[in-house]
């Protein structure tokens, strides 16, 4: 049976792990918590078989990757909101500059 972690399944389905909107130095770094992700879930699954006989051990490394998939996709979200308010905040810094250029020609 296949493993999906629901935040990160949730989360490529808003588009927060797409990179195409996002420039290379940011989409770099997205790939990378996404390969991340993946190495997470190869093992969550390979700790689910029943070839481990200390079962405690491997549910508790199994919440472990779980919990840091759920914590790269919310640093993952935080960084495109961070990019985000970055762009509001130059477009702002913009306005008030050509406002004060038009201020002084007056």
């Amino acid at each position: 049976m296949a493993y999906t972690n629901k935040a990160y399944a949730n989360a490529v389905r808003d588009g927060v792990f797409n990179t195409d909107d996002v420039p290379a130095y940011v989409a770099r770094e997205i790939r990378e918590y996404e390969s991340a992700i993946d190495q997470h879930t190869q093992i969550i699954m390979r700790l689910q078989r029943n070839e481990f006989s200390d079962r405690d051990f491997a549910d508790t490394m199994i919440e472990y990757s779980e919990e840091a998939i759920g914590d790269m996709v919310c640093t993952v979200r935080e960084l495109r909101e961070k990019r985000t308010d970055s762009i509001k905040s130059a477009a702002l810094s913009h306005n008030d500059d050509t406002r004060k250029l038009a201020e002084c020609a007056a």
